[in-house]
């Protein structure tokens, strides 16, 4: 009967906490250790730039992700999951974030990039025999406040590589960030034509004249950026590349306002002259969008790459697209 007393209280926790052998923890610590000293291992192929970039992001997004759940694991609901899951999770986060790094082409992040990860790895070790910690006596203030700052650390440094991403790919977060303003652009554009069939787009009764030159030189403009960010993705050049996208921005986004103001002078009766008009800014503006999509995915690569066609494609498309906006702003 005593033995029971004595056993059940020890099978209980088990059960409620999930408790591990300390051989768990020990290989978990082993691969996250080992995995760190294979960083400056060569690979046998380097990935394309977008595809390292895209890669790594979301390792250390996870990572930082973890932390997170870790800095919050003591008021959670999941408490005793997220501690069973926290060392498997962990261990194969930075697994995935090594290997991403080590196939990183560029020198000078490259070496940023190890040095974040190497650092890294303190952190995952210290949080796995924390949760251990935690797990065994679940009052413990002190393992708990140590889990909260170093997960906290883990998702501050996950957060650093973005950061060297960031601007060492400066010309593709330009693209991406560009191609965002766009999407907000062209859902906009969409609304007015919405509001413009149902007639109840205002008008100022302004007269249209004083926007065409703006619709007009605008749109020519993003030729121009185009083919600027075509000539940066050739040359991989982030900072042309960066610089163009901007331009491009800040040009749709110019046409956008003029296509704007031209179509709220025109009468609520002509909703035929404003649905061209917001459908030709729409057309120019998701054309643009996809250029910055192609420009993204063709950095880096081989010139005998398949995503060159696309993006000298997409360039002829905005072209096109853009004879036929000026001759319908010229119609007006």
């Amino acid at each position: 009967m005593m033995l029971h007393l004595v056993l059940f209280p020890l099978m209980f926790t088990y059960m409620v906490v999930g408790l591990m052998p300390d051989e768990y923890f020990r290989q978990k610590i082993e691969i996250i250790t080992e995995t760190r000293d294979s960083l400056s291992e060569p690979v046998d192929a380097a990935m394309p730039f977008l595809d390292q970039y895209e890669a790594i992001w979301n390792s250390a997004k996870t990572l930082s992700l973890i932390g997170m759940d870790a800095i919050g694991a003591r008021n959670s609901d999941d408490v005793t999951k997220i501690l069973k899951d926290l060392p498997e999770r962990i261990t194969t986060a930075y697994q995935a974030s090594v290997e991403n790094v080590r196939k990183c082409e560029e020198s000078n992040t490259k070496e940023a990039l190890k040095e974040a990860t190497n650092n890294l790895a303190v952190y995952c070790i210290s949080v796995i025999n924390i949760s251990r910690d935690v797990r065994v006596k679940p009052n413990d203030a002190n393992s708990w406040r140590l889990m909260h700052d170093h997960a906290k650390t883990i998702s501050e440094v996950a957060n650093s590589i973005r950061q060297v991403l960031i601007q060492s790919g400066s010309g593709i977060q330009a693209c991406i960030e560009t191609i965002g303003t766009i999407a907000r652009i062209t859902e906009n554009l969409e609304t007015m034509q919405m509001l413009a069939r149902d007639g109840t787009l205002e008008s100022t009764g302004d007269p249209f004249p004083n926007h065409r030159e703006d619709m007009s030189g605008a749109a020519k403009r993003l030729v121009g950026a185009a083919r600027l960010l075509v000539n940066g993705a050739i040359s991989s050049n982030q900072e042309q590349v960066k610089d163009a996208a901007m331009t491009a921005e800040k040009t749709i986004s110019d046409l956008a306002n003029a296509v704007k103001s031209g179509v709220i002078s025109l009468s609520i009766d002509d909703v035929g002259t404003r649905s061209l008009l917001l459908n030709g800014g729409t057309d120019v503006a998701k054309a643009l969008s996809n250029i910055l999509e192609f420009t993204k995915n063709a950095f880096g690569k081989s010139p005998n790459d398949a995503s060159w066609d696309k993006l000298y494609s997409s360039v002829k498309e905005l072209v096109i697209i853009v004879r036929s906006f000026l001759e319908t702003v010229e119609s007006v």
